[in-house]
């Protein structure tokens, strides 16, 4: 007996209609992005990833996003949600910069809207002369607060898009600016794969004071698939990045619920100087959720460690339901 192809167990017309969608979603993006050469975009808190599930994932999660920080991830998952959800993430960064999202989904039959707002701050910082005399302190933070429509035009695919406003202000200096992001989500005929695509921070240069500077658009996709009989309960997921600042990266996780109330991640990414992997564990108690993630950098960097913690409500939550 032959084996049997991927493409034989995916009919034609799913494989086009998966397909067509992704091409138009990387097509409309790529009209509103612009290259920009290593370390010249801004707004650079736009490529922080949220929540300590995604990040203990290795951040592989534009497939598995299906909660609030969908509005982040993958615009598209949250017309998975079925009712209410919220979501509070607290990231310990590198020196002392912290930065927080608070997110919420109301789900309906076939369509979800969602909010979320991000917030990147960190201590007094010091303020110098040209000959470094010390002149006083200065305030710098990052605000970004958006929209998300998501709708289910198929049984099989989910598209979304949100619209987002952004603030940044250093010392007495700020700037403004709009960006968007596409997502779409295509539920295989292979039961348990999730194939999935965005672009994220789809928008016009900005300026800052007199310096023109370009966001961090990316296009993702990603799969993910998850385990029916053998080790029920676990989640492979994989992402391919194309930033329009740097190389291509690659991302892999997986998660595993070893009891109903308790989920072990790890995760590793390619294509970093200072990143590698991270680790990280998932409780629920109730309707209530709490992740956590460990992510450390290389000890060349200098940068030390991180930390994230995240909250998450949902009156029908089910453990495992990561697909």
């Amino acid at each position: 007996m032959r084996p049997v192809t991927l493409r034989e167990l995916l009919p034609a017309r799913s494989v086009r209609r998966g397909g067509v969608v992704a091409a138009a979603l990387v097509l409309v993006a790529s009209a509103g992005a612009r290259a920009a050469d290593p370390g010249e975009t801004g707004l650079a808190f736009l490529k922080i990833g949220v929540g300590a599930r995604a990040a203990a994932m290795g951040e592989a999660y534009v497939a598995v996003a299906q909660d609030p920080t969908a509005t982040y991830w993958n615009p598209a998952g949250i017309a998975n949600v079925p009712g209410n959800e919220i979501h509070a993430s607290h990231s310990e960064w590198i020196s002392d910069v912290r930065y927080e999202y608070l997110a919420a989904v109301h789900g309906m039959k076939g369509h979800a809207v969602g909010v979320h707002a991000g917030l990147l701050h960190m201590g007094k910082l010091d303020r110098r002369d040209e000959s470094a005399n010390f002149t006083g302190t200065f305030d710098a933070y990052d605000f970004v607060v958006g929209a998300t429509y998501a709708y289910r035009p198929l049984r099989s695919v989910e598209v979304g898009v949100t619209g987002k406003f952004l603030y940044e202000k250093i010392d007495n200096s700020s700037v403004i600016g709009f960006a968007g992001d596409l997502g779409m989500r295509y539920r295989t005929p292979l039961r348990g794969l999730v194939l999935a695509a965005t672009a994220t921070n789809v928008g016009p240069p900005l300026k800052f004071v007199a310096d023109e500077f370009v966001i961090p658009f990316q296009v993702r996709m990603g799969a993910a698939y998850r385990t029916r009989r053998v080790l029920q309960g676990l989640i492979v997921s994989g992402d391919l990045r194309f930033p329009n600042d740097s190389d291509a990266k690659a991302h892999v996780g997986a998660e595993l619920w070893v009891h109903e109330a308790i989920a072990l991640r790890g995760g590793l990414k390619g294509g970093y100087d200072e990143e590698a992997g991270a680790i990280g564990f998932g409780v629920k108690y109730q309707n209530y959720l709490f992740d956590y993630a460990y992510v450390p950098f290389s000890e060349s960097s200098q940068l030390g460690d991180t930390h994230r913690i995240s909250f998450g409500w949902r009156p029908d939550w089910i453990a495992g339901s990561g697909e």
